[in-house]
């Protein structure tokens, strides 16, 4: 039996895929499924955005993942193998917040987690029985998963040669912009911790590679878990990413072990500088009014970070924009990302904007964060949008970057110029930096 993973890229609003000769990242979703494979099945992945999709190789099963963004992309491939006579599965958040939507596009879908359903998916497609929709009874325990088999990737591809880990799944948060909580219940599990250090000394061996970077939604929601991982990691020399929340600061010991561990990059959801804004959204845990000390203790220990901002939330007005680039600089941000907030089927901020009749293009949810899909309340969606590029315009100009990496001289210079000059040249094209992850 031969089975292909296919990874679809995203797509411009005037409904162009994206294409690129590399990615930044390597993504965790093929690599970990093939790893889910039982042995005997042949794997192959494809990224769409890294190269065409060999439509005309014998298949007996496509599995395509799908997130909001990738969606349109997705169903356009999966169509043009249906019709090669190739059965699809799909899966993915995309699919799982909206199976009834995927279901007119393939042969069958996943429904949430795939660890309990997949083997039974590759048995009913070896036997030409296909179900069309396949769930877990229950959410999984983590114990026992796979590892990813990276064997499989094209390191060359990729501009940061990093290795994907996750430790946990899900968040303790509940943020009405974000799915996370949606497609997993409102959960937060953890993975044994030998499980995962185990996982970690097999890849390291296997790549060379000594970088890691966590694809938990939040690594730091369970702060003893946390503790203990850090400390795991220790003797193991590596470097590694995450992200966490900014809440995470308050605990200085945390800090000190992550820095110890080799933390060397965190990204952290900040969204607004609003309070009214924050708590419009649930964010409970972002106090603005604590932003530049909770900053400070980062660099303080030559931590390296990045921001993401999200604007068109109910307390902001057209001055936040300036707002915002007044408080980059004053605390001397590395790196920062800005979207438009985007309301998605599914999450409590899509149910409250379509009760209100603010969703005056709903399709725009698909494309990536530039476009604004509903009505702010002080602003037109165009001004939420030229907003958001003259951040992105502004904060990575050469006075910006001189300002807050050069002049006088800082700990990130080295870290965070490349990428500051890499993002300078993609807002001066307006194609957001995010598109090449």
């Amino acid at each position: 039996m031969r089975i292909l993973l296919v990874q679809p890229t995203t797509k411009y609003p005037d409904r162009t895929p994206l294409r690129s000769r590399t990615r930044w990242l390597v993504g965790m979703t093929l690599p970990y499924l093939a790893g889910l494979t039982p042995k005997g099945i042949q794997v192959d992945l494809a990224d769409d955005r890294l190269g065409p999709i060999p439509y005309q190789r014998r298949y007996d099963l496509v599995g395509i993942t799908a997130t909001c963004a990738t969606s349109e992309r997705a169903y356009e491939i999966a169509g043009e193998f249906r019709r090669r006579g190739v059965p699809v599965v799909m899966g993915g958040f995309h699919v799982t917040l909206h199976p009834q939507e995927a279901q007119e596009h393939c042969d069958a879908v996943v429904v949430g987690e795939a660890e309990d359903v997949w083997p039974q998916v590759l048995e009913d497609a070896r036997n030409r029985r296909l179900q069309p929709r396949y769930q877990p009874a229950q959410f999984h325990s983590l114990v026992g998963l796979p590892r990813p088999r990276l064997e499989l990737i094209d390191y060359r591809r990729y501009r940061v040669k990093i290795i994907p880990t996750q430790t946990t799944r899900g968040c303790p948060y509940h943020c009405s912009f974000c799915e996370v909580p949606i497609v997993y219940g409102h959960t937060y599990r953890r993975r044994p911790l030998g499980e995962v250090i185990a996982e970690i000394r097999a890849n390291t061996r296997l790549t060379g590679l000594r970088n890691i970077y966590f694809i938990d939604d939040n690594l730091t929601g369970h702060r003893e878990y946390a503790r203990d991982l850090f400390k795991a990691l220790l003797p193991l020399n590596v470097r590694w990413s995450c992200l966490w929340t900014i809440n995470t600061s308050r605990d200085e010991d945390l800090l000190d072990l992550a820095q110890k561990s080799g933390c060397h990059h965190v990204n952290i959801g900040i969204e607004n500088v609003c309070q009214e804004s924050i708590t419009s959204i649930d964010k409970r845990q972002n106090p603005v009014q604590e932003y530049e000390w909770l900053l400070k203790r980062l660099r303080d220990r030559g931590i390296f970070y990045s921001l993401n901002f999200m604007f068109g939330l109910d307390g902001d007005t057209k001055e936040l924009f300036e707002e915002t680039l007044a408080f980059l600089e004053r605390v001397k941000a590395p790196l920062a990302f800005f979207n438009v907030a985007t309301p998605r089927q599914g999450t409590p901020m899509w149910d409250q904007m379509h009760r209100q009749g603010r969703l005056h293009n709903p399709q725009a949810e698909r494309y990536l964060g530039m476009i604004c899909n509903f009505i702010p309340k002080h602003m037109t969606p165009e001004e939420c949008e030229s907003g958001v590029w003259r951040c992105f315009q502004k904060f990575y100009s050469f006075s910006s970057i001189c300002r807050r990496l050069l002049w006088p001289p800082t700990s990130y210079i080295f870290q965070g110029l490349p990428s500051n000059l890499f993002f300078r040249w993609s807002a001066a094209k307006k194609i957001d930096p995010v598109d090449y992850y």
